[in-house]
């Protein structure tokens, strides 16, 4: 891009990133807060960019600086991640409950927009469920935590401890984001996987005969909650919902959000840990993918009853085998 001006490259490059329904003067108008006028005179090149937008134009689309200022070509990098919030036992909770505060933000953020709406693929059970329920929560935790204290046959399920503000803000991450019209994709073994966890643990004697009785029940009553968000449509109080089971496996646990203007993709790849793919092209290619997998699954919301039917019942049968 030799010969170029530093404000012709970064438009050049924002514009490789959006999508097709996206207009450079719109995106930039709300990402910088500026004034029709005052982002056309930035692209007409009369004006030039300044510090503080050029970062933020660099972090939306994840545009290298340097390939800016370089005379060479400009790349966008598709991932950001941040190493060093990936969690360790010793700052567990802390680093916990910082991400799950992220995540309550862009939550409440997207609420205020006129348009926002959730896409996700699951292999494990959704949190969006899950944090509803205590007992399956906190062996949520404790699975981790045995894990990254090096499956240390001491740890017993009993001494896993959640402090009460996390309680609190996972109460409150959970009634927000159901207030987002969201559709899921369940593997068909999104049940299995959670029970044979436990299973696990139960053949290693760490998890008491009181305590499989109470992940047993909460497990039933997750179930109930599902099957009845698949007949109504809704969460209680809640958003549209929609749940679909899919005909293939899914072998990660992938998200597409869209909110006014802007789309998001997340992918899990460790615990709550998610690799952000903010790029335009890749958000595209991820929203395609999960709309893939939508089409080779079966409709459970408001349809399909005995196919409805027998899914929960194999689930509860499958739970009823614990303990």
């Amino acid at each position: 891009m030799r010969g170029y001006s530093i404000n012709e490259r970064i438009v050049r490059a924002i514009k490789q990133s959006l999508s097709e329904n996206d207009t450079i003067s719109n995106v930039l108008m709300d990402l910088l807060s500026l004034s029709k006028e005052s982002v056309y005179r930035r692209l007409r090149n009369e004006i030039p960019f300044t510090l503080d937008e050029l970062v933020k134009i660099t972090n939306r689309f994840g545009i290298s600086i340097d390939d800016i200022i370089d005379s060479g070509s400009i790349t966008t990098k598709w991932a950001t991640l941040n190493v060093d919030k990936f969690y360790q036992p010793e700052n567990y909770m802390k680093q916990y409950q910082s991400r799950l505060s992220e995540h309550l933000k862009l939550f409440l953020e997207m609420q205020s927009a006129k348009k926002a709406s959730i896409r996700c693929a699951y292999n494990i059970v959704p949190y969006i469920f899950l944090l509803s329920y205590r007992k399956l929560t906190l062996f949520w935790h404790y699975r981790w935590n045995f894990l990254m204290k090096g499956a240390n046959p001491n740890f017993l399920f009993s001494n896993m401890i959640v402090p009460d503000e996390i309680i609190e803000l996972e109460e409150q991450t959970i009634k927000e984001v159901r207030k987002i019209p969201t559709t899921f994709i369940f593997d068909k073994n999104v049940i299995a996987n959670i029970v044979n966890d436990i299973h696990y643990f139960i053949a290693q004697q760490l998890i008491s005969q009181s305590e499989q009785q109470q992940l047993k029940q909460e497990l039933l009553d997750l179930i109930a909650e599902i099957e009845l968000v698949t007949e109504t449509g809704c969460f209680k109080n809640g958003a549209d919902t929609t749940i679909y089971l899919s005909k293939t496996s899914i072998e990660s646990c992938y998200h597409y959000m869209e909110c006014d203007n802007r789309n998001f993709s997340f992918q899990r790849i460790f615990y709550i840990e998610r690799l952000e793919l903010n790029n335009a092209k890749f958000c595209k290619m991820q929203k395609e993918w999960i709309d893939l997998l939508k089409r080779l699954s079966i409709l459970l919301t408001q349809s399909g009853d005995k196919q409805r039917f027998d899914f929960f019942d194999t689930q509860r049968k499958l739970v009823k085998t614990l303990g």
